[in-house]
């Protein structure tokens, strides 16, 4: 059933003893057909023995009265209906899912399947002594060597502990977190480029000196802001506190990725000296009658291109399908917290998990291709763009083209991360999910409540906190450990840089259950403000004074 009591979702309190204002109502003035009790009318008072005016010449009807007391009886029980509440998010909730762009899921399944037949053969062309142990750890040669192994399993160790450390302070300290990780990285940018500067490091001092006073100067326009990021981000905190299991998945994937990462990196490795083979070289002679070597290797480009896209595909899977299971948690509590009959499963997070892995497993893989696509574009742009070879024509139109692919990426990320929250909640297919995101991002005014978000930006910068101390291990490692491949230090910079990327990622991966808790709260609150004003009525009595187009009943008739 639905209500529409003064055009609000609010339904009308249940039939009770007492007025709407609080006033007593004797129960003989209760209509027990349903609906409100009369107003109260103007009484006239008995006069010559009559009752209610003097068309009344007789005694008043004898009324069962109870004197008022001050303890009202409990409301009836309301009828939450089999969807198990009375709320137009409960009513649509993923009951009964089915299988959605499974096309998507077996195209994924077999890209998968190729790439690790293919990663396999890689792995086998690594030098021997990859694996085997020196008893010399400065006499190493070789990039693949024990001591490098340590040096990256050191690398995910401490990226794993500082993701849970930078977690457990947001849970206990959710709103002092926002200051002072804002804080934080604006001084740890600034002191970098001061050290920097004074290295004489010009270019990087410079940079991020700059990024140090803009992040500063950034605070006047954020700290009207952080009442409202405060109040999300302790209801989302709240949350995954109630459903630990968030948490907890969050590390397994973080694992997942961490191992996928790593079995990648290796097949990458070992694909060039496995595609050697397949090289071809032809001599060549110039004008002035000079010879040269020319090589190409087709297959080597094309190995490298298809491992790229499906490092990108699998990848985004992998994170949107953590994403999807988290918000189906967070949507479960939303639309069933505090109903009668109470959740639909007895537990939430390992439901939604099943059915991100199997009934909209074809989606995420369908949203996560469109991603990985464009990455990919990307990823050769940014190749021919370095191989120019002084063509300023071809690096200014590759610059151009990396530009609008990254714009082009930054959106359809922005509506992939609300359309996710749709397929959680309702099992709806990729396209019609990415519709009625946009429908509800136009219509509600959701775009206002994320850019006065600072949850993102708290886990960006934590993100590049934790990126920043994973580097610097990774130099100290190669530094104190000196081993033989890095005498000239031609690899220090790329393992700062490969610690760097990969710690970020690590992080972000562990902090989803944060980001997607919030992004969940954002479109429940879009799609249904009941649930939101019953289970969070500070967070909706803010949302509604500040943004009130977001809880307007512009969505009245149900579209679904």
């Amino acid at each position: 059933m639905s209500y529409n009591h003064n055009d609000s979702y609010y339904p009308p309190p249940p039939p009770a003893n007492y007025a709407q204002q609080g006033s007593y109502v004797p129960q003989g003035s209760y209509n027990p057909q349903g609906g409100y009790p009369p107003p109260p009318q103007q009484q006239a008072y008995p006069q010559n023995g009559g009752f209610y005016g003097s068309d009344y010449n007789q005694a008043p009807p004898q009324q069962s009265y109870e004197p008022p007391s001050t303890q009202y009886p409990p409301p009836p029980p309301q009828d939450y209906g089999s969807s198990g509440g009375d709320f137009k998010g409960a009513k649509h909730y993923n009951r009964e899912p089915k299988f959605r762009d499974l096309w998507a899921a077996l195209l994924f399944l077999l890209q998968f399947a190729l790439f690790v037949v293919i990663a396999a053969l890689f792995i086998k062309s690594l030098p021997s002594t990859a694996f085997k142990h020196s008893n010399n750890k400065h006499s190493t040669k070789d990039f693949f060597s024990l001591p490098t192994m340590i040096m990256w399993l050191c690398v995910l160790l401490v990226s794993i502990v500082f993701s849970i450390v930078y977690l457990g302070l947001m849970q206990m300290f959710a709103g002092k977190m926002l200051v002072i990780s804002f804080w934080f990285a604006v001084v740890s940018m600034i002191g970098t480029g001061i050290y920097y500067l004074a290295a004489k490091i010009w270019f990087a001092g410079g940079i991020m000196l700059i990024f140090g006073i803009f992040y500063a100067l950034m605070w006047f326009s954020w700290r009207h802001r952080i009442p409202f990021s405060k109040l999300v981000l302790e209801v989302v905190c709240h949350i995954t506190r109630k459903f630990p299991s968030t948490i907890a998945i969050s590390v397994g994937f973080l694992l997942i990725q961490a191992l996928y990462s790593a079995f990648w990196s290796l097949a990458f490795a070992g694909s060039f000296k496995h595609m050697q083979q397949y090289q071809s070289c032809s001599t060549h002679t110039d004008r002035n009658g000079r010879q040269y070597e020319s090589c190409s290797n087709v297959r080597q480009i094309l190995a490298w291109v298809f491992m790229v896209f499906s490092f990108y595909w699998t990848s985004s899977v992998i994170l949107n399908v953590l994403h999807t299971t988290i918000c189906g948690t967070f949507a479960t509590f939303y639309f069933f917290e505090g109903a009668p009959q109470g959740y639909p499963t007895k537990h939430p997070t390992l439901s939604s998990l099943k059915r991100a892995m199997t009934n909209s497993f074809g989606s995420i893989c369908f949203g996560s291709l469109v991603v990985a696509i464009i990455q990919t574009v990307r990823a050769i742009v940014r190749a021919i763009r370095s191989q120019g070879d002084g063509n300023i024509v071809l690096q200014l139109l590759a610059c151009c083209a990396d530009c609008i692919l990254g714009c082009i990426e930054a959106i359809v990320e922005f509506f992939n991360k609300y359309a996710y929250v749709e397929i959680a909640m309702y099992g709806k297919s990729f396209v019609p999910a990415a519709k009625d995101t946009w429908t509800l991002i136009k219509d509600r005014g959701v775009d206002a409540l994320i850019n006065d978000c600072l949850i993102g930006n708290v886990l960006q910068m934590g993100a590049f906190l934790c990126a920043a101390v994973v580097a610097l291990v990774a130099w100290l490692y190669i530094t104190i450990t000196r081993p033989e491949y890095n005498i000239t230090g031609s690899y220090t910079a790329p393992i700062i840089i490969a610690a760097f990327v990969l710690a970020m990622s690590m992080f972000m991966v562990l902090l989803k259950c944060i980001d997607s808790g919030a992004a969940t709260t954002f479109v429940c609150l879009a799609e249904d403000p009941d649930a939101m004003a019953r289970n969070n009525p500070r967070l909706f009595a803010m949302v509604r004074e500040t943004y009130p187009q977001v809880v307007r009943g512009v969505h009245a008739v149900d579209r679904f």
